[in-house]
């Protein structure tokens, strides 16, 4: 499994992915190229075109077919792309409206250290009102005019209610909600302590609904704001060694693709847009404990800032979306449509260096 992962984010991974992206299946390349060869164009490319193609041991009428292929192949890719971001915007064709970054509030649950707080210093420098809530000080010296900590146990719903008050109080209704706290820790199913199992279910799965019952109705009530749902590529692809941090996270998936359901047809509310965001392994204080393993099975971590960036980037974009990060990494949430036998090999695999995990 931790060669998946490390294949997912690979360089070479990555430069196959440019490619595909902007040359194989880019329409535009493979339709030019064919209008060059139909005598189109300016004939100082065409005859270069026909001087490159000369060294190539295909008749021109191959190379056409292929053009042709390719460009079918990319057109349709693209359609499919466009037609998968505007189902998931409620078929609106731009931008959500309405949204003033400076008059705008975000939620960041952990927001004190690794992801959330880049995604916190980020919003704040953008002007947006951040309240972060964690169980973790937030470092004093990140704390500005518009950025505000509540120490908050969010497995605690009492405790998550009398913060979300303070937060109103202090800031308004918060408009832009980061589901981000999670916790994990290596560990076989047999193994795991019943104490961490709530632990690791209520931090990654069950604070999804506190957090969102908490802040979602005034969302809903203004038909305005964003619900980010913090997930993982473990998702997708389970990890032996991990049941629990990958079956919440399976959750969390679950949970977002169901929430942006119930917003549009339960209550009415389009212009409320949910994302769900997956990484694959970040260096950050939650894989300290086993860091020295992934390292091993050649895993190139992303960064904090990365991640931090891209997820920013998508909410300044007012689009709902699923993410993953890298893009080379898309491929792993193809896993689940492998033949069994595949996915039983890809799973054995990583069991058999559970040893060194757990």
């Amino acid at each position: 499994m931790n060669a998946l992962y490390a294949v997912a984010d690979s360089p070479v991974a990555k430069l196959v992915d440019a490619l595909k992206n902007y040359i194989v299946l880019n329409p535009a390349v493979s339709g030019a190229l064919l209008l060059l060869l139909a005598g189109k164009g300016p004939e100082g490319l065409q005859e270069k075109l026909h001087e490159v193609l000369a060294h190539i041991p295909y008749d021109e009428s191959t190379i056409k077919l292929a053009l042709q292929i390719l460009f079918g192949a990319g057109l349709v890719r693209n359609v499919n792309s466009k037609l998968s971001e505007l189902a998931q915007n409620n078929w609106r064709w731009g931008p959500a409206p309405g949204w003033n970054w400076p008059q705008e509030i975000a939620i960041v649950t952990g927001g004190s250290s690794g992801i959330g707080l880049g995604i916190t210093e980020r919003f704040a420098a953008k002007g947006i009102k951040v309240a972060v809530l964690d169980v973790q000080d937030f470092p004093k010296a990140k704390l500005a005019p518009n950025v505000k900590f509540y120490k908050t146990d969010i497995t605690d719903p009492v405790a998550l209610k009398k913060s979300a008050d303070q937060v109103r109080r202090d800031f308004g209704e918060p408009t832009i909600l980061i589901n981000n706290a999670g916790v994990t820790r290596p560990s076989t199913i047999l193994d795991i302590s019943h104490e961490f199992l709530n632990t690791i279910f209520k931090v990654n799965t069950i604070c999804h609904w506190t957090t969102v019952k908490e802040f979602l109705p005034a969302m809903v009530k203004r038909n305005h704001g964003h619900v980010v749902t913090i997930a993982s590529v473990a998702s997708f692809v389970p990890l032996p060694g991990g049941a629990d941090y990958s079956s919440t996270k399976a959750s969390a998936l679950a949970f977002h693709e169901a929430l942006g359901a119930e917003i549009k047809f339960a209550y009415k509310a389009p212009n409320v847009l949910t994302s769900i965001i997956h990484p694959n392994f970040v260096n950050t204080p939650l894989v300290a404990d086993f860091k020295h393993v992934l390292d091993k099975g050649g895993i190139a971590f992303l960064t904090t800032d990365r991640v931090a960036d891209d997820i920013v980037n998508h909410v300044y974009k007012r689009k709902s979306d699923q993410v993953i990060i890298p893009g080379s990494s898309t491929f792993l949430s193809t896993v689940r449509s492998w033949s069994n036998w595949l996915q039983i090999i890809v799973r054995s695999a990583a069991a058999k260096g559970l040893n060194e995990r757990v």
